[in-house]
């Protein structure tokens, strides 16, 4: 053989052997996100990193879904919506695959199910979501798995409590990550490089992406509260007040989904929308004479109190009796 053709040969079987190795730390890696211990797009960036570490030519040989493909981030997200929720795996009739809610629909969907599977004490059934959402200028994407029929509660409670007992119990971090389908020459460094990764990512779920889903579902709760005004609103008005309504809506989940806003207000004002009638109740007429009532004969008291020293001072001293 030719030393050409056999130079060639070696970098064949070298370029299929780092293939081979990139493909196989890709499908753990999406293990990673798919059992909600990171975001698509942070482990992605961690992988990219890596795979460059491996080979300089990491682009060339491939490009795993998770950075282009399907289960890559969505692209096209606006900046003021709220996370979309998608099931992507399901054995339970009420959680067909494809099936997408918001956020705050499957919070609360989620939460009834659970809780009348549970009662009926029939079997939970697994449930997997993908959450996609805007945070920042970039969109993202999580994973989470559920169970049905528990008794842990709605979406963000079974997150919650999931993150709580990977944090909880690091050894179960361990368990789930399999390093040992990673070629021997790069084991070691594969773990050196994602352990520490996904220990980080715990802390980022539970301290940012946890609390940026909340907010986003009490953003969902003080529309309900608003919209429950409208009924009792005249007829020609209601358009209008729904309208200035979904605008501040939209602003107040940019201003989340920017970080502008890192917690969501208590309540939500529409001033411009209502006419006198159908604002909130200002503070009655009543009280406010009442208060001026108070201050006028409290200032009176003060000017007597006053004039007692003059005239005490003043008063002629009668001699005492003898």
């Amino acid at each position: 053989m030719e030393p050409n053709n056999r130079m060639g040969e070696i970098t064949g079987n070298l370029k299929k052997d780092v293939k081979d190795l990139l493909s196989e730390s890709a499908n753990i890696v999406t293990g990673f996100f798919k059992r909600g211990l990171c975001t698509v797009r942070a482990v992605a960036d961690k992988w990219k990193a890596f795979a460059q570490s491996v080979s300089s030519a990491a682009d060339e040989l491939m490009k795993p879904p998770f950075i282009e493909g399907p289960e890559a981030p969505t692209a096209n997200l606006h900046p003021a919506a709220e996370p979309v929720v998608t099931v992507m795996e399901s054995r339970d009739r009420n959680f067909p695959v494809g099936k997408q809610m918001t956020l705050s629909e499957a919070n609360e969907y989620v939460r009834q199910m659970d809780a009348s599977r549970h009662e009926a004490k029939a079997t939970p059934h697994a449930v997997k979501v993908k959450i996609d959402y805007m945070r920042g200028d970039t969109s993202d994407r999580y994973w989470l798995p559920l169970e049905i029929g528990s008794g842990r509660g709605g979406l963000l409670e079974q997150m919650e409590q999931r993150l709580a007992s990977y944090r909880a119990d690091p050894e179960r971090i361990m368990g789930e990550l399999d390093f040992s389908k990673v070629d021997a020459k790069y084991r070691d460094d594969f773990q050196a490089s994602f352990l520490p990764f996904i220990q980080k990512s715990m802390d980022d779920l539970n301290s940012n992406l946890l609390p940026f889903f909340r907010n986003h579902c009490s953003i969902t709760e003080l529309k309900r509260s608003a919209e429950a005004l409208i009924p009792g609103m005249g007829e020609g008005r209601q358009a209008q007040y729904q309208a200035k309504l979904d605008e501040r809506i939209a602003a107040l989940r940019q201003m989340v989904n920017s970080g502008e806003l890192k917690q969501a207000p208590q309540q939500v004002q529409i001033v411009q929308s209502a006419s006198p009638r159908q604002a909130a109740p200002e503070t009655p007429a009543k009280p406010r004479q009442s208060v001026r009532v108070r201050l006028e004969r409290l200032k009176e008291g003060q000017a007597a109190q006053t004039k007692l020293p003059d005239r005490a001072r003043h008063a002629p001293t009668r001699p005492k009796q003898k």
